[in-house]
Formats: C-alpha cells, sequence, structure tokens
C-alpha cells in the first residue's frame, strides 16, 4: 500500500532481534483501516523501523518513548521521498520477517488535535489519546481531556454513522477513533500592497488604452493611494524590502532527468549565477571617450584665459571626473559595480550626503506621496494623543469611584472581623473557666511529682523505668551490635538476635545471666545490653528491694534483688567456666550468654538509644514457627544424656530451649543447626558447668556443635 503523501497511525512495539530493534504496524490512515495487512506485508504484517542519517545515536532513545500508538507522517516530505523502502536484509529463514522499512525521521509522537478515541463514559481515564470523544448509546459528544474527563474547548455532536470514525483493531481489541479530516488552506490572498506593487508596472499601458476625451472620475485618495495610483515605476529608493520576488527564477543549469530520493535529505549550496554580458557603448559615450583619451595624449589643451608667458602650467586631475569614468567603465561586470558601491558607502559621511540628496530631491513623486502620508500619520498621532488624555480623565473618575466602592466593601469586611473577634474572645473566656479545675489538678499533681523526686534522690532503691517506643527486629539487633562492640566484646552476625530473644523469654520467666572471664566484665557487658535496649541496669544490696516508680513501659535490669515487677529483669553475673555445685532446690533455670573480650578493640563509651517498650521486644523476637521431628529428636537425645549423668535438664530450661529455637531457626543463617547450636549454648552449657558434670559423656550428642563446644572448653 502506497502511504506517501499521508499521516498512519501505526502501533509501534519493541523487537527482540539484536540487529534491528523496533518495528511497526499500520493500522489506520485518514481514509480508514489500512485493510489486510497480510497482503501488502505478507509474512507478519510489520515494517522494520531503521535510523535516519541524522538520528544514527539518538535512534534507541527516541523510539523508546513512542512505543505504543503514535504516527508515520509522510506529509511533510517530497512526493519523490522513499521512506517507506524494501528491506534489504529480507530474508524469513534467518528471522528477519519484515520485508519494507520505515526511516526513523517519518515516525513521530500521536499529536494531541489528531486522533480522539471513542470511548464510554466509564473508560474516559482508560484511553490511549489525550483527548477522547464520550459515546453513549448514539449521542458522541467532544473533545474531553482523559484526565479529569473535562471538555477540552468547544464540543460538538458527531452522528453515528459518520465517515470520521473508525474501528481498530489494537491489541486483539477493537477501539473507536475518530480522525476529523482537516482541509488543506486556500491559497491567501496577497495584501494589497503587494498587489499594487506588482501591478505599478502596467499602469502607463492602461493609461494609454483608455478612451481619448475621457477623464478619471476626481476622488479623494490618502496618501498610500497616491503611491499605488502612481503612473510612472518607484524610484530605486523607495523601501520594497517587504515585496516578495515575482520575476520567474533564472536557471543556468541544464536540464537533467529527475532521480527517485533515497530517503535522506540532501541540501546542495547554490552557485553563483554568471550575469548576461550586454553591449553598453552607445554613440556619444564612444565619442567623449575618444575625445578624453586624445586630450589626455597631448597633455595640455590651450588655456581659455589670457595668461604670461612665464606661467608655469601643470596637469590637473579632477577626482570626480576620474570617479565617473571609473564607474562608466565598471557597466559591464556587476561585481565591480557592487564592489564600488561597497567603497562609496565605506567612505566617511557618504551616506549621509546621499541621505540628504535623496531626501532634497523635488521631482521624485514617491518621495511627495511619503511626505504626504507623514503629515496624515502625524495627524492621526496628534488625535490619539487627544483621544489618550480623554481616558486618563475617565480612568481617574473610575478608579475614584472604584475605590469608594472598594473602602464601602473593606468596612464592611473589617465590621464583620470586629464581631468574629468579639465571639472568639467570648469563647475564650468559656474555655478559660473551664480549664481553671484542670489547672489546678495540674498543679498538685506537679507539687507530687516534686516531692517523689525528692524521695527518689535521697533513696537508691526508687527505681523510674522510661516510656518505650516501638522499634523493629532489624533496629533491636543493629543497637545490640553496636553497644556490645564500643564496650569491646566480640559480636558475630546472630549473637545479638540470640541475646535479644533469651532476654525476651526471660521477661515472663525468672531472670537471665551474663558470663566472662571476670564478674567486672560479666557487669560491662549487662550495662551494654540494657544501653542497646535505652534502658539502665541497677545494682541493690542484698537487704534491698527495688521499688519501681509507676509510668514506664521499659525493662529494667536489677542484679541481686527478688522484687517481682513486670518491668524488672533479674539478672545474674557468672564466669566462664565455673565447675561450683548446686543443689536441685536452689537452682533456677534461666539463659547465661556467653561473652567474649575482642582482643584487638579498645572500650569504647556506650552509645545513647532512645528507650524501647516491652512489649515491643516480645512483638518482634518471638515469632515462633512449629519444631521439626528431627529437632525435637534432638532435643530428646540431651534430655536422655542428662538423665543418664543423673543431673536432669529442668522442664523450664527444655521449655525455653524449645521456644528459643523456633523464635530463631528461620532468621540464622545456619538454620535450624545453628539455633540449636546457640539454644545448647544458653540453656544445656550452663547447667554441664554449674553442676561439673562429665563432659565426655555428653560429647557425641555435641559435636556438631561449636559455640556450646567453646562455651564449655571443649
Amino acid at each position: 500500500m502506497n502511504f506517501q503523501g499521508k499521516a498512519v497511525l501505526v502501533y509501534l512495539e519493541e523487537d527482540n532481534i539484536a540487529r534491528a530493534y523496533f518495528r511497526v504496524q499500520p493500522l489506520m490512515t485518514q481514509d480508514g483501516p489500512v485493510g489486510p495487512v497480510v497482503a501488502d506485508y505478507p509474512d507478519d504484517g510489520f515494517l522494520r523501523i531503521v535510523p535516519d542519517k541524522n538520528e544514527q545515536h539518538t535512534f534507541k532513545e527516541r523510539m523508546r518513548t513512542l512505543i505504543g500508538l503514535c504516527l508515520v507522517d509522510l506529509r511533510i516530505f517530497p512526493m519523490d521521498a522513499s521512506k517507506i523502502r524494501t528491506n534489504k536484509n529480507y530474508a524469513p529463514a534467518r528471522g528477519e520477517n519484515n520485508q519494507f522499512i520505515v526511516y526513523s525521521d517519518a515516525v513521530r509522537a500521536l499529536p494531541d488535535d489528531l486522533l480522539f478515541q471513542v470511548v464510554g463514559e466509564n473508560d474516559v481515564k482508560n484511553a490511549v489519546t489525550p483527548f477522547v470523544y464520550i459515546r453513549n448509546g448514539a449521542n458522541i459528544q467532544g473533545p474531553f481531556r482523559r484526565e479529569d474527563g473535562q471538555s477540552a474547548g468547544e464540543t460538538a455532536q458527531l452522528p453515528p454513522d459518520s465517515c470520521e470514525i473508525h474501528s481498530v483493531q489494537v491489541n486483539g481489541q477493537e477501539l473507536l477513533f475518530y480522525w476529523p479530516k482537516k482541509e488543506e488552506p486556500a491559497a491567501q490572498e496577497k495584501p494589497a500592497e503587494e498587489k499594487a506593487f506588482e501591478a505599478a508596472p502596467a499602469a502607463p499601458v492602461a493609461a494609454a488604452e483608455a478612451p481619448e476625451g475621457e477623464e478619471a472620475p476626481a476622488a479623494q485618495q490618502n496618501a498610500f493611494e497616491q503611491i499605488q495610483s502612481l503612473n510612472e515605476q518607484l524610484s530605486e529608493n523607495a523601501n520594497r524590502l517587504h515585496v516578495p520576488s515575482v520575476a520567474a527564477p533564472v536557471d543556468f543549469m541544464p536540464e537533467q532527468p529527475s532521480r527517485p530520493l533515497t530517503g535522506t535529505k540532501l541540501y546542495q549550496t547554490p552557485q553563483r549565477q554568471n550575469a548576461p554580458r550586454r553591449a553598453h557603448n552607445p554613440l556619444m559615450e564612444a565619442v567623449e571617450n575618444q575625445r578624453y583619451a586624445a586630450r589626455y595624449e597631448t597633455r595640455y589643451e590651450a588655456p581659455g584665459a589670457t595668461i604670461s608667458q612665464n606661467a608655469e602650467l601643470k596637469e590637473v586631475h579632477n577626482p570626480a571626473d576620474a570617479l565617473k569614468r571609473a564607474l562608466q567603465g565598471m557597466s559591464h561586470s556587476p561585481e565591480a559595480q557592487r564592489q564600488a558601491a561597497d567603497v562609496i558607502l565605506n567612505e566617511s559621511g557618504m551616506r549621509v550626503m546621499l541621505s540628504k540628496a535623496l531626501a532634497h530631491e523635488t521631482n521624485d513623486l514617491t518621495l511627495a506621496a511619503m511626505h504626504s502620508q507623514l503629515q496624515e500619520l502625524e495627524a492621526e498621532r496628534l488625535m490619539t494623543l487627544m483621544q489618550l488624555d480623554d481616558a486618563k480623565k475617565n480612568l481617574s473618575a473610575a478608579h475614584e469611584e472604584a475605590l469608594g466602592k472598594l473602602n464601602m466593601a473593606e468596612q464592611k469586611k473589617v465590621d464583620q472581623l470586629h464581631i468574629a473577634q468579639q465571639t472568639a474572645q467570648n469563647a475564650l473566656d468559656q474555655l478559660n473557666k473551664a480549664i481553671e479545675p484542670i489547672e489546678k489538678k495540674r498543679q498538685e499533681m506537679a507539687q507530687r511529682l516534686e516531692e517523689m523526686q525528692g524521695i527518689l534522690e535521697n533513696h537508691s532503691h526508687f527505681v523510674c523505668p522510661p516510656v518505650g517506643q516501638d522499634a523493629v527486629k532489624a533496629q533491636l539487633i543493629e543497637r545490640v551490635e553496636k553497644a556490645m562492640q564500643a564496650a569491646g566484646f566480640a559480636i558475630e552476625e546472630g549473637d545479638a538476635q540470640s541475646m535479644l530473644t533469651a532476654f525476651a523469654l526471660c521477661l515472663e520467666e525468672e531472670g537471665m545471666e551474663f558470663r566472662a572471664e571476670s564478674c567486672d566484665d560479666a557487669w560491662l557487658g549487662l550495662k551494654a545490653f540494657a544501653a542497646a535496649l535505652g534502658t539502665q541496669a541497677v545494682e541493690f544490696k542484698p537487704e534491698e528491694e527495688a521499688v519501681v516508680v509507676p509510668g514506664g513501659s521499659a525493662p529494667i535490669f536489677v542484679q541481686t534483688s527478688n522484687t517481682q515487677h513486670a518491668l524488672i529483669t533479674n539478672t545474674h553475673l557468672g564466669i566462664l567456666g565455673s565447675a561450683d555445685e548446686y543443689s536441685d532446690e536452689w537452682l533456677v533455670p534461666y539463659a547465661s550468654i556467653p561473652l567474649y573480650a575482642a582482643p584487638d578493640t579498645l572500650p569504647q563509651p556506650l552509645p545513647c538509644f532512645p528507650p524501647v517498650c516491652k512489649e515491643s521486644i516480645l512483638r518482634e523476637m518471638l515469632v515462633e514457627s512449629e519444631l521439626s521431628g528431627e529437632t525435637k529428636a534432638m532435643i530428646a537425645s540431651l534430655r536422655k544424656a542428662m538423665a543418664d549423668l543423673n543431673k536432669p535438664l529442668p522442664l523450664r530450661s527444655v521449655g525455653l530451649m524449645s521456644r528459643f529455637i523456633a523464635a530463631t531457626q528461620n532468621d540464622l543463617k545456619g538454620g535450624v543447626a545453628e539455633a540449636i547450636d546457640r539454644a545448647c549454648c544458653l540453656y544445656v552449657a550452663p547447667h554441664i558447668l554449674d553442676f561439673g558434670l562429665d563432659l565426655e559423656a555428653v560429647k557425641p550428642q555435641l559435636a556438631a556443635m561449636p559455640r556450646t563446644l567453646k562455651a564449655l572448653k571443649a
């Protein structure tokens, strides 16, 4: 199908072939759908887009911005420009199924006012064109904007059987489009000034053909009409730059047969046209030249006046005469004339002299008509100034009237504001009266708070828990890692989560323990862990009891205190490798967290973090999943090994260990194996150390647990 001189609606999609990236499918022209594309493009009905010469570097970027509906506009190219050509690489056997190509400079984005989709009222926002026509039964109106459904200018109604409404298949979906046919603009009529200038040379002929004895009707003419009605050609000093040339261009090139264009615009530098030579030696000019030459050869001419015999004669050269003859000699060369004109105009003061000579030429009818027109313009200017003065007076009166009305409106607004201010003041007085009891109660509470602060200063066993905030698991783990590293402890991936999970379990039980090489290191580890949670670690004497002031929600670490409170976590400090034996009645099952000092790290001040509430720690760390059968079998094997040594694991320890594995097996890097190892390190290793059990008897069960063996120093 020949699309030359037409605009074609196409669908552009990205191709997977490496050597060419984009192809388009012709959908519709202004006269309707293109019909079965299989007949025109036998393989798959597509055109391959190839980069134009001027778009070698921007082809891919620009084409990716046009994916979807766009336009192949061939109206802006000459009729012999082959923008759609046969694909030289067409080879279906090698995967190139596009028999034709189109150059990329013919593909552009879809203009807003060219095509309108016809949609229902509920499908406006899903339209593929920025402006749409809305269809409600047989009523079709538009255009409307796609973004908000508002009208875009003056709306019009279309007949449902309009030949400009087309149905097109796009990606297997049938869409309606309204493509109005835009009429070609008629050739504009030339202005009256240009017509007059073109008709000026023919005026003498028209006057000569008028019948004798008849006079033209007398009519008043303005200056412009006088200029147009002159019966002679305008002089060279008239301004005719705005009139386009009507003379046919002279073609000095031999006529050549036309060749088909290759699809790329070619621009040829225009060549200078040779001016035709003409004879310019009339008889009088030849006689004058000969007389001048004869006088120049005799060098001297007899003087016309009587002079003395001894007077010295000299040759006198007249520059004006030399210039005149030089200009006469240039009559055969337009280029020499142009150069002479440039030299004369570049002389100092020459432009002013030429302007004065032209202005004082009294026989030029054009200048006389221009002076008359200038006089009329001056009269119009004076009249305009008078009208401007009247308008200023009217404007001043209108301004005063508008200012008076504005003052009345502003005064009315001020009165309304005074009324609103009085109403607001009354409401404020009522609120102050209602606040008085609350203010009195606030003062009483402040006094009680001051008294309580005094008690806290005098008694160290009072504890004020801060109000905690919510924090996610990742924030809690990051805080613990930073605090432990600042304190000088070695911490690996997973250690912080293990500490937080054990702490979350002990919030619902008895307590927890920090073990280190010395009790002082264990106390430092406790303070670092408390700092990570934004809370405090308090040490009491054995005879003291912690008193928790209500109001806060962050946990508190209390050492060696038997006080039971929802926020208090009783902690114990131990030494790694302890072999003391305890009775079953005294021993309480709890998690024992081992701490190891980093040999290449110096302790730093502990960081400060905002406090975390207890509910947030429980919610983030105790997300438990079901244990597998293998995990349960491993726990049972450990319990049997402890029972064989006559020191069975307490059931509470077994329960805490199972919950620890269920809460960490899905998050630790080593999975359930690492979770079992860390659980045994927290709950089984302290049981073996505290009771001094035989390590060799349980080594088979602990063979794949490096952290537990490290805590047992095995």
